[in-house]
């Protein structure tokens, strides 16, 4: 006869599984410089002799610490821009250079940005480290990921959206055909509502339980213009690189131009960049990309798709974003935009990234679908570290109960 310590212990293990088989299987996708990229190379030539321009095996490109040190991201900047096809009218990989993202399907690509050392990168892990300890998800089965190559906007994203039709309905199969739970985290969160538009409504009835949204750029964000003119540092400590040196490379990603500010959230009267000489609104792109000597933004944004859609997703959705964080919303460039210079930023409210009025863009589609739409602030809830809080998992938990 079993002891009474080792029946408790069965007990509990049966309430564990029954926990994990009531909750809906989860399939993530992540924001812009949230999934791994890797690379090998066989280039003709390089600007910089120090460069490999062969590399026949994969190595990891987005993020390599090591990628980012002096000298050497020189080397980063020429293999992970992006160049615009004149001919095409398509954005793609600079000659030689043949990329991929690891992993998908498994959460591996997204937890940490940097595979081996791990300080400097922390992305997705916290999250789905608690969903795994505290609510029995099993990475790879129940809890799933579909990364994708972030310097591409949704209409130059390739196979990637039919690959995550297919992980959602292997998902679905592999968990019992329980309905999917899609989190999506910024830019992942438009990434998402260009999928879901695509798809049957009988599908999504069937495959998708809920769509959860954390800090969704919905609407664009400030942050993305001064990427474009000055660099953002993607969640990169600064003492590892600085914006301006990022800069060189993040202008080129069409994924940029697809978060600028939406003229359904900023109006044409609201300035976004000012100098001394003018100010910039979001019907003023054309004019800035020339100003900041980078006109080839005005064809890479003629290529993108809108970021937001007034028609709905068609889905259950919670909307959960952090806001009374400082987040800029006027950039002030006093001396204009020589290369190194760095604005006086006006700050408003959001989570330090996206702009308020952008995270909570889904409270426009109340009304407008049959499914419920539930909002949730989380006060102090900063972009990125938003996904270790506490009340956020909790949230996300209960969401996942329902």
């Amino acid at each position: 006869m079993a002891s009474m310590p080792n029946i408790l212990k069965r007990i509990l293990l049966l309430i564990c599984i029954d926990n994990s088989l009531s909750l809906a299987p989860i399939v993530i996708v992540p924001g812009i410089g949230g999934s791994q990229i890797e690379a090998k190379l066989n280039r003709d030539q390089s600007t910089y002799y120090w460069c490999y321009k062969q590399y026949p095996n994969w190595f990891t490109l987005w993020l390599s610490i090591e990628e980012l040190f002096p000298i050497v991201e020189k080397c980063l900047a020429e293999n992970i821009k992006t160049n615009y096809n004149d001919t095409t009218k398509t954005m793609e990989n600079a000659k030689g250079v043949y990329t991929r993202v690891p992993d998908f399907g498994n959460t591996t690509a997204i937890e940490w940005l940097d595979p081996y050392i791990h300080f400097a990168g922390v992305y997705f892990f916290p999250f789905i480290d608690a969903l795994t300890r505290t609510a029995g998800y099993v990475r790879g089965k129940s809890l799933r990921a579909a990364p994708y190559d972030f310097r591409y906007d949704p209409h130059n994203a390739g196979d990637y959206f039919e690959n995550l039709h297919l992980l959602i309905e292997k998902t679905y199969y592999d968990n019992g055909n329980q309905s999917i739970m899609l989190i999506s985290h910024s830019m992942g969160a438009p990434y998402s509502l260009y999928f879901l538009k695509r798809q049957t409504q009988e599908w999504k009835d069937k495959f998708i339980r809920a769509w959860i949204t954390i800090s969704g750029v919905f609407g664009g964000s400030v942050k993305a213009v001064l990427a474009y003119i000055s660099g953002d540092s993607f969640g990169i400590p600064y003492f590892l690189d600085s914006p301006i040196k990022l800069r060189e490379f993040q202008r080129s990603f069409s994924s940029l131009s697809f978060i600028l500010p939406n003229s359904n959230f900023w109006n044409d009267n609201e300035v976004i960049v000012k100098t001394n000489d003018r100010s910039y609104t979001v019907k003023d792109y054309d004019t800035l990309f020339e100003d900041i000597n980078y006109p080839i933004a005005q064809k890479i944004l003629k290529l993108v798709p809108e970021v937001w859609s007034n028609e709905p997703p068609g889905v259950k959705i919670y909307c959960f974003y952090g806001n009374l964080v400082e987040t800029p919303e006027v950039l002030y460039y006093k001396s204009g935009f020589a290369k190194d210079n760095y604005p006086n930023i006006y700050y408003g409210d959001g989570d330090g990234t996206v702009n308020l009025k952008s995270l909570e863009g889904c409270k426009l589609w109340q009304g407008k679908q049959k499914q419920q739409i539930i909002h949730r602030l989380f006060p102090m809830g900063e972009h990125n570290g938003i996904l270790q809080n506490p009340h956020l998992i909790r949230s996300v938990i209960e969401a996942l109960e329902q």
